[in-house]
């Protein structure tokens, strides 16, 4: 072995020291981050208990309950139309008869359909109105990391031990309380 590579193997500690002080040395100050200082929201609860929330799920409640009511109505209508179709087929040509049949079925199967995209128009509503609360949330958020002096919002579901000082989640609701108590929920059409 030669005497260099015996001199790096002596001082390889040191040669790494060396290196994670120049490393450290050329970072600049603008790279560095501040310590973690965390505020605790438990956001199924904002949305469960706050007013805005309330309201979003009531007309969420009527227009699912207007939908099953229409669907309960309409299935029950196929229901009397099968019944007074097999009621005549005595009478009638079995061809005609099934034919008749065939098309009952298809006009049940996509009123089916449509309710189906009915209830799925409903939960595109809920998610846009759950994204209009969420921007006025965040506005919430950054005036609350602000004023005390935090740089993140984490889930209060993260937290094992402790934290019940920093969980912000009845003041977040007391301000959107105050900002936005209602909101309308559009139905795509």
């Amino acid at each position: 072995m030669t005497r260099r590579t015996n001199f790096m193997f002596r001082n390889f500690p040191l040669l790494l020291i060396a290196a994670a002080l120049f490393a450290s040395a050329i970072v600049p100050a603008s790279a560095q981050v501040p310590p973690a200082r965390a505020l605790f929201l438990d956001l199924d609860t904002v949305f469960s208990q706050s007013e805005v929330g309330k309201d979003i799920r009531s007309q969420l409640q009527v227009m699912l309950s207007e939908i099953s009511s229409r669907e309960k109505t309409t299935a029950e209508s196929y229901v009397d139309r099968e019944q007074a179709l097999l009621a005549s087929a005595r009478d009638r040509d079995p061809a005609v008869l099934q034919k008749e049949w065939e098309i009952l079925q298809a006009e049940k199967e996509g009123s089916g359909n449509l309710f189906q995209i009915e209830r799925t128009a409903v939960q595109s509503a809920s998610n846009n109105a759950r994204r209009q609360v969420n921007a006025v949330l965040n506005e919430i958020m950054q005036s609350i990391l602000v004023e005390r002096g935090a740089n993140m919002v984490m889930s209060v579901g993260a937290v094992h031990v402790g934290g019940v000082d920093y969980d912000i989640t009845a003041e977040v609701i007391a301000r959107l309380d105050k900002r936005m108590p209602k909101l309308k929920v559009e139905r795509p059409r």
